[in-house]
């Protein structure tokens, strides 16, 4: 999982924080998958999100916030930490949007589940967070390994927060682990080169 610096959040210019939040205060009938949706008269809403995500991949190095797989190959997702659903003032806040992978977007059910403790409050870092905060947490006091490469979770070491962010990801077993190492190895190699050789290592026609 990254360590990222709260300074590196995405920042809007003053035009697109306006029509965010328009958006937000004058629909209080939709929840926050509803306005999620809109795209606005102009497309402004595509043209932030394109904003947001090509800001992340940036500052992430290309590399999923979670799992840490490269986002080469198209799918890269805009990610809610705290789902947006229920917490729509929360639906743009620079903080609570990073990119994923599909793997972990979808698939660890970290979207339906509610990562607040208690009630929301503003502003947002005030919050307390049932699993690993990317911003807000020292990923690395968290979640430790075994080892010095980061392959091999130590869960019996790592923080209550740190071990239910471990469960929910299924992060502690030999297929996430094999996952890691070829993540790392992939890391040193061209685009083209990486494909090959995840498709070898995944035993893929």
């Amino acid at each position: 999982m990254l360590n990222l610096k709260q300074n590196e959040a995405v920042k809007y210019t003053p035009a697109q924080k306006l029509s965010i939040d328009n958006l937000i205060n004058n629909n209080p009938g939709k929840n926050g998958t509803e306005l999620w949706k809109v795209d606005g008269p102009n497309k402004e809403f595509v043209k932030i999100k394109e904003h947001i995500r090509t800001h992340y991949k940036k500052i992430q190095k290309l590399r999923c916030v979670y799992c840490e797989r490269l986002l080469v190959y198209g799918d890269d997702q805009i990610e809610h930490f705290v789902p947006k659903k229920n917490h729509k003032r929360f639906l743009y806040e620079p903080l609570n949007l990073t990119c994923s992978c599909c793997v972990c977007n979808n698939f660890s059910n970290k979207g339906i589940k509610e990562t607040i403790e208690g009630n929301e409050v503003m502003p947002y870092e005030e919050n307390t967070f049932k699993y690993v905060h990317p911003f807000l947490n020292d990923v690395d006091k968290e979640i430790r390994y075994k080892d010095p490469f980061k392959l091999f979770i130590d869960k019996e070491h790592s923080t209550p927060k740190g071990k239910k962010t471990i469960e929910m990801f299924h992060w502690d077993n030999d297929v996430a682990a094999s996952n890691r190492l070829v993540n790392r190895l992939s890391w040193c190699l061209s685009p083209k080169r990486r494909r090959l050789f995840e498709k070898i290592l995944n035993f893929e026609d």
